[in-house]
């Protein structure tokens, strides 16, 4: 789902520019018609103090967040051994910042600021209030085409091209839904709803939350959705039952009726043949 789009800014570089477009088509291609991923274009993060970062796109899910920088990467970019960034303009060597330890600091700014608003934006789950420290924000880092990044400080698996954006996404979404079924029952995963999501999504673009406008969610933050069932076909109705469970014993099993049969007339076979032996 589509929430905020993409709109073009005259004032950035041409090629940076051209990258953020392919990505935000990659993502409205990928997500918008997907209810449980939310997009985000430019969305401003307080850095410090008087300063904003804009944040090209942000995924939301169930399972967390993603930040991307689509602008910062393209041209030849220098980094040394001290993780120094520079970017080569007309054969001239101009310092530039480190967008990776930039966007740490927006994370946790960004993650203190939801922090700060937890009661708008998470509903209780069975009573107790979930919290933001566990929540996943991951980060990418798209680099434009024709771009080359050099040096002795590159270290980073979050740098990508555009055309891995959407795998990239999907495949940290599966990594967090396989963990919920695996790691001590889901306990240790972050997970909100889909009307957290929503709310969440608003107090990034500066809208007032209203969640009568979102998806509906039941008493343990899950959401709920009701489907009709498709007529002239069979469903399975799971049902449980509240009766205590009975453990079965083997020295309590007793043979069927067939197997009793079975034994008396092996016994009264032996009966037959012992007679006529004693004869």
């Amino acid at each position: 789902m589509i929430l905020k789009d993409y709109i073009h800014r005259p004032d950035a570089d041409p090629k940076s520019e051209e990258t953020c477009a392919d990505a935000a088509t990659r993502l409205r291609n990928a997500f918008k018609s997907n209810e449980d991923v939310v997009v985000l274009n430019d969305i401003r993060v307080p850095y410090d103090e008087g300063r904003t970062v804009n944040v090209d796109h942000v995924v939301l899910h169930s399972y967390g967040m993603t930040l991307i920088n689509s602008r910062a990467i393209h041209g030849k970019i220098e980094i040394n051994y001290r993780g120094e960034w520079s970017r080569s303009i007309r054969g001239r060597e101009v310092a530039m910042q480190n967008p990776i330890e930039m966007f740490k600091y927006v994370s946790r700014n960004l993650r203190q600021m939801m922090t700060e608003n937890i009661d708008q934006l998470l509903t209780r789950s069975k009573g107790s209030q979930k919290t933001f420290e566990n929540m996943p924000i991951d980060t990418l880092f798209i680099q434009a085409p024709k771009s080359a990044i050099v040096g002795t400080g590159i270290n980073n698996s979050s740098i990508i091209f555009a055309e891995a954006l959407t795998q990239s996404i999907n495949r940290t979404f599966s990594a967090y839904k396989k963990r919920e079924f695996q790691m001590y029952g889901g306990l240790d995963t972050f997970k909100i709803s889909r009307s957290d999501m929503y709310a969440i999504a608003d107090f990034l673009m500066g809208n007032d939350i209203d969640r009568s406008s979102y998806p509906d969610s039941n008493e343990s933050g899950e959401t709920t959705r009701t489907e009709q069932a498709p007529q002239g076909k069979r469903g399975i109705i799971k049902a449980h039952s509240t009766l205590p469970v009975k453990i079965i014993k083997g020295r309590n099993i007793k043979p069927g009726k067939k197997k009793r049969h079975e034994e008396a007339g092996h016994e009264a076979e032996e009966e037959k043949q012992d007679s006529l032996s004693s004869h």
